[in-house]
């Protein structure tokens, strides 16, 4: 695998519209941009990079409607508290290659691998990943395969966590979750999607109709004109491919909720959101194994409030001090 890193080459900057300019002028001032090989493309990386190499390492993984852009806020806050902080945008997703919208779990799963991969070639301080949304799916099933290949990370901190090998619940967090409830109706969108794949998995399908964007954030992201500055920005997926749909009902993780024994899992949940139903990532949270944690916070599914993020870099950093460093691998 071709793992060279070159220079920043992109010039999309619309992600700079959704935030504060005096937190727009700290975040310009230290984030560089690396671009990575994985799964047949180049994947842009926002890198915040801290002096010692040996620094702790964060990888901070988006979910379906986002990229790195809109994380600059949670990535500068766990930056000033020491951590080096890498936020890839996914295959095509965001700044990274790739047909947009055209992709599949696994590959975005892979993502995350290469990443962490590459990072450990890096960097010798421990390793961490986190994810909200979709991404907090796809770091539990990222960390999976790190351990399933020996070197599993310190820990992993899951905003929402969402189980995509299971039809009912990958259905669920769908803005048809009402059909999950429907006996045999979710394995049956699971065939049908697995068929639609195999005879056209590159046909587009309109993406924002699938969740409930609308309600992505509560009233005090909503009072700053988040959603129609995220309608409008032309790095989130507007449609995604058959093959993609199919993958979000049949990806299971390579090491099971109920069977991880290697990597502690901080799971945080949303009171407030309306976008998923928050019974969801507890659901997932109570069939997970191993040494684990939950909390709760009183915000939507997703927010760029300050207060948010420092809510997050709280619960994260409490939680990621009781985790000895010597857990699991030894190769960090």
């Amino acid at each position: 695998m071709n793992m060279n890193i070159n220079q920043a080459r992109s010039s999309q900057t619309y992600w700079h519209c959704y935030h504060d300019p005096a937190l727009l002028a700290r975040v310009l001032a230290v984030v560089q941009t690396r671009h990575l090989q994985s799964t047949g493309v180049e994947l842009h990386i926002d890198l915040y990079q801290q002096d010692d190499k040996a620094s702790p390492v964060l990888i901070l993984n988006h979910g379906g409607g986002g990229y790195g852009g809109l994380f600059i806020g949670l990535a500068l806050a766990f930056y000033e508290q020491g951590y080096t902080v890498v936020v890839p945008d996914q295959k095509g997703q965001g700044r990274s290659g790739g047909a947009m919208g055209d992709f599949a779990l696994a590959e975005a799963v892979q993502n995350i691998v290469d990443v962490a991969n590459w990072a450990r070639t890096e960097f010798s301080g421990p390793l961490y990943l986190c994810g909200g949304s979709i991404g907090g799916g796809l770091t539990y099933a990222a960390a999976a395969v790190l351990a399933k290949q020996g070197r599993p990370p310190v820990a992993a901190v899951c905003l929402n966590l969402y189980d995509f090998g299971d039809p009912v619940t990958g259905l669920a967090f769908t803005r048809f979750a009402g059909l999950a409830k429907l006996p045999g109706l979710a394995r049956m969108c699971k065939a049908m999607g697995g068929l639609l794949a195999k005879i056209v998995p590159r046909m587009r399908l309109p993406y924002r109709p699938l969740a409930r964007f609308e309600n992505m954030v509560d009233e005090r992201d909503l009072a700053t004109g988040f959603y129609a500055k995220w309608q409008a920005d032309p790095l989130t997926l507007r449609t995604v491919t058959a093959r993609y749909f199919a993958s979000m009902l049949a990806t299971p993780f390579v090491i099971s909720l109920e069977a991880n024994t290697d990597v502690p899992v901080l799971v945080i949940n949303q009171k407030r959101d309306k976008m998923v139903n928050p019974q969801l990532t507890l659901n997932c949270y109570q069939r997970l194994a191993g040494n684990k944690s939950y909390a709760e916070i009183d915000w939507g599914h997703f927010s760029l409030q300050t207060e948010f993020n420092k809510e997050l870099l709280a619960l994260g950093q409490q939680w990621l001090s009781t985790i000895p460093l010597n857990h699991g691998s030894t190769l960090y």
